[in-house]
């Protein structure tokens, strides 16, 4: 009964983290709907494969990273350094947004600190079940009014074009990627001291960078657009 319950939370929780990229950043999620659905049943059975299974719990957030970057990469034709960058900045969200409702249930006296090591009871349910429905309702309002950065191209990419990664508007992209990347790899050190404060304020700051080069990424694509159309008139 556990191993049905946790998968299936499993499967609701990663497909919360992948709704939560696609939703951030405004790409499609009805059309690619069977992908997506395979891929959280995989990305479940990974992850309880990980802890359960092997027990080692260590290995499963760094193994849903790649995973997350090659659905993005494979399954939705991505080009691999927006794919890493949105995938962290999603990820590091969803962090925050559970070490969050982590701290509300531990004011509450409700949880402690020792919860975010466990892999099943009762209270780890909770917080699961807390963190995938906000998250759902999160990503209903982005839907709904529109919300998120428009600056990646909808899918599939054009891989024939030549990609210049030292371009102004890519090389902020990469240096979030790699900074997404170290905050992961941080999240293991400080979830297994006990230390989920550490892992709040890292998954915040790393959003935080991430937030800001797509808003600025963002706002230098619609200067552009503003430019070109400006030179259009003037040309006519």
């Amino acid at each position: 009964m556990n191993t049905v319950i946790y998968i299936t939370l499993g499967i609701f929780d990663a497909l919360a983290m992948l709704l939560v990229i696609l939703k951030l950043y405004m790409l499609p999620v009805r059309e690619y709907a069977g992908k997506i659905v395979a891929f959280v049943v995989f990305i479940a059975s990974l992850s309880y494969m990980m802890r359960i299974t092997l027990d080692i719990p260590k290995l499963d957030l760094p193994l849903q990273y790649i995973f997350f970057i090659l659905f993005l990469r494979f399954g939705m034709e991505l080009k691999i350094h927006l794919t890493s960058f949105i995938a962290g900045a999603g990820i590091s969200a969803y962090a925050a947004l559970q070490m969050g409702i982590f701290y509300i249930y531990k004011w509450l006296d409700i949880m402690h600190v020792g919860i975010v090591q466990q892999n099943e009871g009762l209270l780890v349910y909770l917080l699961q079940i807390s963190s995938i429905l906000v998250a759902y309702v999160i990503c209903f309002i982005f839907h709904l009014f529109d919300y998120g950065f428009s600056f990646i191209v909808k899918p599939p990419h054009d891989f024939l074009t030549r990609e210049d990664y030292l371009s102004r508007k890519n090389v902020p992209i990469i240096i979030g990627a790699v900074i997404s990347a170290i905050t992961i790899c941080l999240t293991l050190v400080f979830l297994y001291n006990s230390d989920p404060l550490w892992l709040l304020l890292m998954a915040l700051l790393t959003f935080s960078i991430s937030y800001y080069f797509s808003y600025r990424r963002e706002r230098g694509d619609v200067r552009a657009a503003i430019e070109a159309y400006r030179n259009k008139n003037k040309g006519s």
